[in-house]
């Protein structure tokens, strides 16, 4: 008897099983060292069969980003919607950035820090997902940019080349803060230090904050 085939919501399920090990995966050992067949045996899988879900790894890679962005900008919305300021929207959306970051480290560095290649688009599946992964990565940064800009007297004012040179010194602050305790960079630093705490991440932001605030003062 024929095997009956899978529907579409099976797909959708299996698809997302293979992106959720495959960005452990592929964070861990990196993407020009995962074979296909590594992470079969992680799935208890045959290679071929992933080859059914995604027709290469750039394929792949392509799908887990763009799965990733829809994942941190469903947190993000859940995190911001009961904020009492604009400044605690700020604050929340690098705590967010961070509890992401510990929550699912594998999408996180694909998402942030993506191999150096041009991923190929095989089909019309890997067309939209490439459309839908820029229009997803442009809408995060202009969101960060909007609450910056909400949080920080005159930065409304300033330029956009302005705005976005600062947009860029806040999110890649938070991000320097993430990397150093996914690699454990700075052991002496992070010693007893399991997850970054929240004290810490809120003193972080506030630094950045008055960073921002002074740049802006010095501007007008």
């Amino acid at each position: 008897m024929p095997k009956k085939p899978f529907s579409p919501e099976e797909i959708a399920c299996q698809r997302e099983r293979i992106m959720d090990s495959a960005a452990g995966v592929m964070a861990d050992v990196g993407f020009h060292y995962l074979s296909m067949r590594k992470l079969a045996a992680e799935l208890g899988m045959t290679a071929s069969n992933i080859y059914n879900y995604f027709p290469s790894k750039e394929s792949l890679l392509l799908h887990i980003r763009r799965r990733g962005f829809e994942m941190l900008f469903h947190d993000t919305n859940l995190a911001l919607m009961d904020s009492t300021s604009s400044l605690d929207s700020l604050h929340r959306l690098a705590r967010q950035l961070i509890c992401f970051a510990r929550d699912y480290a594998g999408y996180y560095q694909l998402m942030f820090q993506p191999p150096r290649i041009r991923p190929g688009l095989a089909d019309e599946d890997d067309g939209l997902a490439a459309m839908q992964l820029d229009r997803l990565l442009e809408e995060w940064q202009r969101h960060a940019q909007m609450l910056l800009t909400d949080a920080i007297d005159g930065l409304a004012e300033q330029s956009d080349v302005e705005r976005q040179r600062i947009t860029l010194y806040f999110i890649t602050a938070i991000h320097g803060l993430v990397d150093c305790y996914q690699y454990q960079a700075l052991p002496q630093l992070l010693e007893g230090v399991e997850l970054i705490p929240e004290d810490m991440v809120r003193t972080h932001t506030d630094w950045l904050v008055e960073a921002v605030k002074k740049r802006v003062v010095d501007l007008v």
